[in-house]
């Protein structure tokens, strides 16, 4: 009977090891090359990284240390993995046009030299400041291969490590080396009484993505954390997406040798990124801190539309390759920000390179745009199509993604940033994010779109936000915002929006703004220990930083069990409306603000 059982264990062995390829630190040189091998060659349905350091070098590639291509049905197991990039200007892993492939951890990706430095500002005069780098940290500071000579600035407060409060973005115009660890570096203004000696101060290096998703569908990313990203740390786009990322992480790496400073940053840019996507992703469980840009952010795109001839249209595009295709659903705005409709792509032509003569947008990012496309539309909308209107290919933008239970905590920018259709933004905590902490809203000037639709925002706890990196002209003035785009008082984009059971903690000046919405519900949210400080960010836009709700371009609203206590001395009302809010329910009993505490 023995020996049949151990017949029976030695032949199942062998047959889930034979699917599998076992690869050792000591191949870090060949890893890709080993993984293709095992699935093209060996024809194998996964590949075991055995646990420890694998040293990634320089290699003649592009764009990126490792890339994978074309994988379907695989498997990588790395658990207790670390994948340290030598070459940190490159991207860390690209994944081409896969499907189905899971990377499965705990898998860390992290670039071996810091792509940023850091130090502390030691002396401080008119537009300029001298900044002594910690040890440990980069000292290429004036080294164009690593940093440009402009870039932002950002400051930290000393004893909270976080960006200090009512700092903004500083664009430096040079750097002048003093020393082997001091610099001079010159900004375009003055500096305000808001920087001071002592204060702790990074800054935006080169670099690139830390893992690369493109043209691929059905990922799967478990416990894979990406530590010191050169760019965005999280990058997806296009291809039919509905991806998964399950406890990812972007985070500081440790302190490299000789340092006694902890890092201030963990990327580059974003935490998370997805663009032009079929299906958006769904981020459960995971966590993003100290990046300088947005925690999630999930959109489309705009292009401009330059001619219009019935129902054929040409468009134009920064890059020379358009991801639209037959039969996708499309969006037409106008540049006043109101919808003008949706249709369908028949037929989809590229036209040569400089097409049309070049013109000044309306928006910067459309500037210099080479790249012409011709679209046949299924119909030009009784038509209002006329040029200088936006298109967006709305089944490319992300829409039916999930955004649940994950931690983003102390960073620069918005939490939660999404522009797509059909979500659910569930149990996040956002801790300290400098801008908003959730916005719904197209970006025309960065020609990302579109408005949300039957998207729900619930169970959030949303604290802490919206103290730094944000002035007096932002339209994101809300710790959550939903806001419509352009100058139209009947911009209504966003349509079947819930924002329920929300819990805002802490929290200075607007604590929810609500533009460009209709057919939306607001109930159940909770506000507490709010609005001690003034905070006046939006003023300019004729925002209250002292009201706890504004309301402005909004029909058909509810407002429903929303309750307020322990809000401080800068708290002057509960909810303002403009005169273009309109069919507003709840209005008197919607909100309640309790003295008590």
């Amino acid at each position: 009977m023995w020996a049949e059982l151990i017949c029976l264990f030695v032949c199942f062995y062998q047959s889930i090891t034979v699917h599998s390829k076992l690869i050792t630190p000591a191949d870090a040189n060949a890893l890709q090359s080993l993984i293709h091998s095992a699935y093209y060659d060996d024809k194998l349905d996964s590949v075991t990284l055995s646990p420890g350091i694998y040293r990634i070098p320089f290699n003649d590639q592009a764009n990126s240390n490792i890339i994978l291509s074309y994988l379907r049905n695989f498997v990588i197991n790395a658990q207790d993995v670390t994948l340290l990039m030598l070459d940190n200007q490159k991207r860390g892993i690209t994944f081409y046009n896969c499907y189905n492939v899971t990377v499965r951890g705990t898998l860390i990706i992290r670039n071996n030299i810091i792509p940023f430095t850091q130090g502390t500002i030691e002396s401080i005069q008119g537009d300029s400041f001298i900044l002594n780098i910690h040890d440990g940290y980069p000292t290429t500071l004036d080294d164009p291969t690593y940093f440009s000579i402009e870039t932002p600035y950002y400051i930290f407060d000393r004893h909270t490590r976080r960006l200090k409060d009512k700092t903004y973005d500083y664009y430096n115009r040079n750097v002048i080396r003093i020393d082997h660890r001091r610099f001079r570096v010159a900004f375009y203004i003055t500096l305000g009484s808001e920087i001071e000696v002592g204060d702790l101060v990074s800054m935006r290096g080169k670099g690139s993505l830390g893992i690369l998703t493109e043209i691929s569908e059905k990922m799967h990313y478990i416990d894979v954390i990406l530590e010191y990203a050169g760019n965005m740390a999280w990058l997806e786009m296009e291809g039919m997406g509905n991806s998964r990322y399950e406890r990812i992480a972007v985070r500081p790496g440790p302190k490299p040798l000789g340092a006694t400073e902890e890092p201030l940053m963990s990327a580059n840019a974003d935490g998370f990124h997805s663009s032009n996507v079929f299906h958006g992703p769904t981020v459960l469980n995971s966590f993003f801190t100290r990046m300088p840009d947005d925690g999630i952010a999930i959109h489309g795109e705009y292009q401009m539309i330059r001619q219009v001839n019935q129902n054929i249209i040409i468009i134009m595009r920064k890059y020379s390759w358009l991801y639209y295709r037959m039969n996708d659903r499309v969006a037409i705005i106008g540049e006043d920000g109101v919808p003008k409709g949706e249709t369908r792509v028949l037929r989809i032509r590229t036209l040569p390179m400089d097409y049309l003569p070049l013109i000044t947008p309306p928006w910067p990012h459309f500037q210099n745009h080479h790249y012409y496309y011709e679209l046949e539309l299924e119909s030009n909308l009784n038509g209002t199509i006329v040029p200088n209107d936006l298109i967006s290919d709305i089944d490319r933008t992300g829409s039916g993604y999930v955004v649940q239970g994950n931690t983003i905590l102390n960073h620069r920018a918005r939490g939660i940033l999404v522009k797509a259709r059909d979500g659910l933004i569930e149990s996040n905590i956002i801790n300290g994010s400098s801008m908003a902490g959730i916005v719904l809203q197209p970006e025309m000037w960065w020609a990302e779109g579109n408005y949300a639709e039957r998207v729900i925002i619930r169970n959030n706890t949303l604290m802490k936000c919206g103290y730094a990196t944000s002035d007096l002209s932002t339209e994101q003035a809300g710790v959550l915002t939903i806001f419509g785009t352009g100058t139209s008082p009947v911009a209504y984009g966003h349509d079947r929006l819930t924002i329920e059971n929300n819990l805002f903690v802490e929290n200075d000046g607007l604590n929810m703004l609500l533009d460009g919405l209709e057919n939306s519900i607001v109930k159940g949210n909770s506000f507490y220990n709010g609005q001690h400080n003034v905070n006046d960010r939006g003023s300019n836009h004729g925002w209250d930083g002292g009201s706890l709700i504004y309301i402005n371009r909004a029909q058909a609203l509810i407002l429903q069990g929303n309750r307020a206590w322990c809000l401080g001395s800068a708290h002057k009302r509960r909810l303002q409306m403009t005169y273009l809010a309109t069919h507003i329910t709840g209005s008197l009993d919607g909100i309640i603000v309790q003295n008590h505490c």
